[in-house]
């Protein structure tokens, strides 16, 4: 029963889930089977889902005592309870918002011929939609769901009818099916970008047309214009749409779903990303804010966790652009929320490259030296944070050694992508030259070392995806 479909969904809920699924399966309501009771109690009472009295004999004995052991019987007890599971997610799920109870129930009612209980919930959605700052899809959807139950209501009871109710129906759909055709194809955009797949588009073209003979009234509706924004964004890779969503983001991100949120946010940061690859240092400020945004908005963490990546992407944000104070404080905020796992390591390395960066290089060396990361990337991370020490320090000799053992790792490690190794063997090349030159540079006049530096700042910046070139055009520079 251990690797059973059914105790990987339990194992999903926690302590307080597990007890109110209980109390779901015990309802006469929603269950009369008596033995999918006596299951989840003596899966309950075994406190560990891994327990050995959680093995198939053991609990057919439980559920049918005495009986002649029959795994297909229990088996399909198990099933019955499976089903349960999934009758209790889609009741929680409507239990969780009045919203999405309102519909149905002003169909029932209208079917039903409630007309009394058909106003009071009337009235009380409109109140709630009044007070409701949500901005998604499934809002507008539900609102012109709700404009189409009004018009039969009235057509139902003979009330003279404008058919204003039908009009807001139609309308408040258009909004509906252009956030959604929009947001789909955002994310289409942004998959063919990656993944270099070629989707087609229908009526897209008359849809932004359409979209920007109208701007006036859609830039009022945030479920459609923040795709707008992004879908032009991405089409067009003009700078000017990625501040105006920015700018919409700061304003209606909180009012979206957490996980739309965040998506939202995604593709501002995709864009600055790809910007800062093609060379645009100026997109480092504005991918450290939306970072800042999306910590102040609470989008980084996802159940209490904040990826160990997000965590040093922003530490390595903070540090390039010389928020020290910041910088440090977020590292030791948030150091709590990284997982168990990878907290000590991931902490440790970003206090060393808090500190490089801060040129206190033994503090930096001292912490560099206990971590232990067996992740390949951070490996390749710790190495060259390590390496940057040597040469900040003009440890010339070390550094020589170490970049011989650095090459010979790269080549040997088999984890590493064919387009990152190639880009870290041009780091470690440019490394090693610009070490020569500064090693030799007394040896040198004012002049001739100018030009050696210039020639090699050259080759750097011609050089397509040098790893960390911008630190190497810093050295060069002092």
């Amino acid at each position: 029963m251990h690797n059973s479909k059914l105790l990987q969904y339990l194992s999903r809920f926690s302590n307080k889930e597990m007890k109110i699924f209980q109390d779901f399966v015990h309802s006469p309501y929603f269950n009369k089977h008596q033995k999918t009771k006596e299951l989840i109690d003596y899966i309950i009472a075994a406190k560990q889902l891994s327990s050995p009295e959680l093995q198939l004999e053991n609990v057919f004995q439980k559920i049918f005592p005495g009986q002649k052991y029959q795994e297909q019987l229990l088996r399909t007890i198990m099933s019955y309870l499976i089903k349960l599971i999934y009758k209790y997610y889609a009741q929680a799920a409507t239990q969780n918002s009045d919203h999405s109870q309102s519909i149905p129930l002003l169909e029932k009612a209208l079917h039903d011929g409630q007309e009394k209980m058909f106003k009071q919930q009337s009235d009380r959605w409109e109140k709630s939609k009044a007070n409701s700052k949500n901005k998604d899809a499934n809002s507008l959807l539900e609102a012109s769901k709700f404009y189409r139950l009004q018009d039969n209501f009235d057509i139902h009871y003979g009330k003279r009818s404008t058919g204003i109710f039908l009009e807001k129906s139609l309308t408040t759909f258009d909004s509906y099916y252009l956030s959604e055709k929009l947001r789909l194809t955002c994310e289409m955009l942004a998959r063919k970008q990656v993944t270099g797949q070629n989707y087609d588009f229908p009526l897209l073209n008359e849809i932004i047309a359409y979209l920007e003979n109208e701007g006036k009234h859609f830039e009022n509706i945030s479920e459609v214009w923040i795709y707008y924004l992004i879908f032009k964004m991405i089409h067009s890779d003009d700078d000017n749409f990625y501040f105006q969503l920015k700018k919409r983001l700061k304003v209606d991100a909180p009012f979206f779903s957490s996980q739309e949120s965040r998506d939202l946010y995604t593709h501002a940061l995709n864009f600055c990303i790809s910007k800062l690859n093609f060379g645009n240092t100026s997109f480092k400020k504005e991918t450290f804010e939306l970072y800042q945004q999306m910590l102040e908005f609470g989008l980084l963490h996802r159940d209490n966790i904040l990826p160990q990546w997000d965590y040093t992407n922003i530490v390595k944000l903070g540090c390039d652009l010389q928020e020290s104070e910041w910088t440090k404080k977020f590292i030791f905020d948030q150091k709590e929320y990284l997982s168990v796992a990878d907290r000590e390591n991931t902490f440790t390395y970003n206090l060393a490259a808090y500190h490089l960066a801060q040129k206190e290089y033994d503090q930096s060396h001292e912490l560099i030296q206990k971590v232990e990361f067996t992740e390949s990337y951070y490996n390749l991370l710790t190495r060259i944070l390590m390496l940057k020490i040597y040469f900040e320090t003009k440890d010339w000799t070390t550094l020589e050694y170490y970049l011989d053992a650095f090459r010979l790792y790269i080549l040997r490690n088999r984890k590493l992508g064919e387009q990152r190794r190639k880009s870290v063997m041009k780091f470690i090349k440019h490394t090693r030259n610009l070490a020569k030159l500064k090693e030799r540079s007394s040896t040198f006049s004012k002049n001739e070392i100018t030009k050696k530096l210039d020639e090699l700042f050259f080759k750097i910046k011609n050089d397509e995806n040098v790893l960390n070139s911008s630190w190497l055009i810093s050295m060069l520079k002092h």
